[in-house]
């Protein structure tokens, strides 16, 4: 018995011709020949988050001119390595160790400026953006300083979920 990796009829391509490839053959593929908005190459670097906001999302203007909105989304976690408080009840401990914070930064000036009209803190949002390094100077120390955020771009979403665990539903008029 021989296997089908040695059998000769399987590797012979001369009875199988497809015509529906034949023009992407004559074109090089380029790796990274199509890129994201920053220069990075295409791949998947996504990020789907539930949580509750901790702050009133903040809107900054850039230097470039535009506007972006930040704001803390606090998510359940499961990395309990902090030590506790003094005199800290262990309720309390397990709580404050439960909750990982991420922070969020939205670019489309029209999606940001609804973000800040409508959510507040303690709002259960969905969100859904692009996991990304900010790299910034600090104004004090003159150091420079890396930050990852779920940068939310033209191909993000933010969806209120309702505020304090209470879902909103959608009423048509």
């Amino acid at each position: 018995l021989s296997s089908p990796e040695s059998d000769p009829e399987l590797d012979s391509d001369a009875d199988f011709k497809d015509t529906a490839d034949e023009p992407l053959k004559n074109q090089p593929r380029v790796a990274g020949e199509t890129l994201l908005e920053n220069g990075v190459e295409l791949g998947i670097y996504k990020a789907i988050l539930v949580g509750t906001l901790g702050q009133s999302p903040i809107q900054k203007r850039l230097k470039n001119g535009k506007t972006v909105t930040t704001f803390s989304l606090g998510t359940g976690g499961i990395r309990n390595n902090r030590r506790p408080l003094d005199n800290e009840d262990p309720r309390e401990y397990a709580n404050r160790c439960a909750v990982q914070w991420h922070r969020v930064s939205v670019y489309p000036e029209v999606l940001g400026g609804l973000a800040a009209k409508n959510l507040a803190a303690g709002s259960v949002v969905y969100v859904e953006g692009n996991i990304e390094m900010t790299i910034y100077n600090d104004p004090i120390t003159g150091i420079a300083r890396r930050i990852r955020e779920i940068s939310v771009r033209r191909n993000g979403r933010i969806v209120s979920l309702g505020n304090g665990g209470e879902a909103s539903s959608d009423e048509s008029s």
